[in-house]
Protein backbone atom coordinates (compact mmCIF):
# COMPACT_ATOMS: atom_id res chain seq x y z
CA UNK A 1 0.00 0.00 0.00
CA UNK A 2 2.94 2.06 0.24
CA UNK A 3 6.60 2.52 -1.49
CA UNK A 4 9.73 3.68 -0.24
CA UNK A 5 12.66 5.50 -1.87
CA UNK A 6 16.83 5.52 -0.76
CA UNK A 7 18.07 8.29 -1.67
CA UNK A 8 21.95 8.66 -2.46
CA UNK A 9 22.34 10.66 0.54
CA UNK A 10 21.23 7.73 2.73
CA UNK A 11 17.84 9.28 3.89
CA UNK A 12 14.56 7.74 3.76
CA UNK A 13 11.55 8.74 1.32
CA UNK A 14 8.22 7.20 1.97
CA UNK A 15 4.98 7.88 -0.07
CA UNK A 16 1.28 5.99 -0.87
CA UNK A 17 -1.21 4.92 2.20
CA UNK A 18 -0.30 5.93 5.48
CA UNK A 19 -3.10 5.02 7.73
CA UNK A 20 -0.53 3.23 9.61
CA UNK A 21 2.42 5.48 9.79
CA UNK A 22 4.25 3.32 7.44
CA UNK A 23 4.80 6.57 5.72
CA UNK A 24 5.75 8.26 8.72
CA UNK A 25 10.11 8.07 8.37
CA UNK A 26 11.11 8.50 11.49
CA UNK A 27 12.96 12.07 12.67
CA UNK A 28 17.26 11.85 11.75
CA UNK A 29 16.87 8.70 10.14
CA UNK A 30 20.14 8.80 8.36
CA UNK A 31 23.04 6.73 7.15
CA UNK A 32 20.36 4.28 5.45
CA UNK A 33 21.55 1.40 3.24
CA UNK A 34 19.27 -0.48 2.38
CA UNK A 35 15.56 -0.18 2.62
CA UNK A 36 12.17 -2.69 2.57
CA UNK A 37 8.49 -2.14 2.91
CA UNK A 38 6.11 -4.43 4.33
CA UNK A 39 2.29 -4.67 3.56
CA UNK A 40 2.29 -1.85 6.29
CA UNK A 41 5.01 -1.32 8.09
CA UNK A 42 8.23 0.22 6.87
CA UNK A 43 12.37 -1.38 7.22
CA UNK A 44 15.69 0.30 7.28
CA UNK A 45 19.32 -1.04 7.44
CA UNK A 46 22.00 1.26 8.24
CA UNK A 47 25.22 1.60 7.50
CA UNK A 48 26.17 0.77 11.37
CA UNK A 49 24.55 -2.62 10.69
CA UNK A 50 21.71 -1.83 13.07
CA UNK A 51 17.53 -2.28 11.82
CA UNK A 52 14.82 0.55 12.42
CA UNK A 53 11.17 -0.61 11.52
CA UNK A 54 7.91 1.56 11.90
CA UNK A 55 4.84 1.34 10.83
CA UNK A 56 1.91 -1.14 11.87
CA UNK A 57 3.05 -3.44 14.56
CA UNK A 58 0.00 -6.05 15.41
CA UNK A 59 2.43 -9.34 15.17
CA UNK A 60 5.32 -7.23 16.05
CA UNK A 61 6.88 -6.81 12.90
CA UNK A 62 8.31 -3.22 14.17
CA UNK A 63 10.12 -4.86 17.18
CA UNK A 64 13.58 -5.10 15.88
CA UNK A 65 15.16 -7.77 18.46
CA UNK A 66 17.07 -5.09 20.77
CA UNK A 67 20.24 -7.30 20.27
CA UNK A 68 20.40 -7.54 16.84
CA UNK A 69 23.59 -6.29 14.87
CA UNK A 70 25.79 -7.07 11.80
CA UNK A 71 22.98 -6.78 9.62
CA UNK A 72 23.83 -6.58 5.91
CA UNK A 73 20.31 -7.11 4.52
CA UNK A 74 16.77 -6.91 5.27
CA UNK A 75 13.49 -8.38 4.20
CA UNK A 76 9.67 -7.24 5.17
CA UNK A 77 7.39 -10.14 4.51
CA UNK A 78 3.61 -8.99 5.28
CA UNK A 79 3.96 -9.16 8.88
CA UNK A 80 7.58 -10.58 9.56
CA UNK A 81 10.96 -8.98 9.37
CA UNK A 82 14.34 -10.92 8.25
CA UNK A 83 17.67 -10.16 8.68
CA UNK A 84 21.02 -11.74 7.61
CA UNK A 85 23.94 -10.86 9.47
CA UNK A 86 27.55 -10.38 8.06
CA UNK A 87 28.17 -14.26 9.92
CA UNK A 88 25.23 -15.83 7.29
CA UNK A 89 23.11 -15.96 10.03
CA UNK A 90 19.64 -14.94 9.81
CA UNK A 91 16.89 -13.41 12.69
CA UNK A 92 13.64 -13.33 12.19
CA UNK A 93 10.60 -11.57 14.06
CA UNK A 94 7.13 -10.89 13.96
CA UNK A 95 3.98 -12.66 13.08
CA UNK A 96 4.21 -16.50 12.37
CA UNK A 97 0.42 -17.48 11.76
CA UNK A 98 1.81 -19.61 8.53
CA UNK A 99 5.06 -21.17 10.12
CA UNK A 100 7.36 -17.87 8.22
CA UNK A 101 9.38 -17.38 11.46
CA UNK A 102 10.00 -20.88 12.09
CA UNK A 103 13.78 -21.00 10.99
CA UNK A 104 15.14 -24.55 10.10
CA UNK A 105 17.68 -25.56 12.77
CA UNK A 106 21.29 -25.34 11.72
CA UNK A 107 20.45 -22.47 9.00
CA UNK A 108 24.13 -21.30 7.81
CA UNK A 109 26.34 -19.76 5.44
CA UNK A 110 23.59 -17.89 4.22
CA UNK A 111 24.25 -15.72 1.52
CA UNK A 112 21.23 -14.06 0.50
CA UNK A 113 17.55 -13.38 1.56
CA UNK A 114 14.23 -13.00 0.30
CA UNK A 115 10.56 -12.46 1.79
CA UNK A 116 7.51 -12.89 0.42
CA UNK A 117 3.96 -12.26 1.67
CA UNK A 118 4.02 -15.44 4.53
CA UNK A 119 7.63 -16.70 3.49
CA UNK A 120 11.24 -16.40 3.04
CA UNK A 121 13.71 -17.66 0.73
CA UNK A 122 17.31 -18.07 1.42
CA UNK A 123 21.03 -19.08 -0.38
CA UNK A 124 23.01 -21.19 1.97
CA UNK A 125 26.30 -22.55 0.78
CA UNK A 126 25.52 -25.27 3.68
CA UNK A 127 25.67 -28.59 1.91
CA UNK A 128 23.13 -31.58 3.19
CA UNK A 129 25.92 -33.54 3.92
CA UNK A 130 26.56 -31.32 7.38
Amino acid sequence: YHSLALKADGTVVAWGWNGDGQCNVPAGLTNVVAIAAGKQYSMALRGDGTVVAWGYNVQGQCNVPAALSNVVAIGAGTEHGLALKGDGTVVMWGGNSYGQCNMPLGLSNVKTIATGVYHNFVLSTESEAN
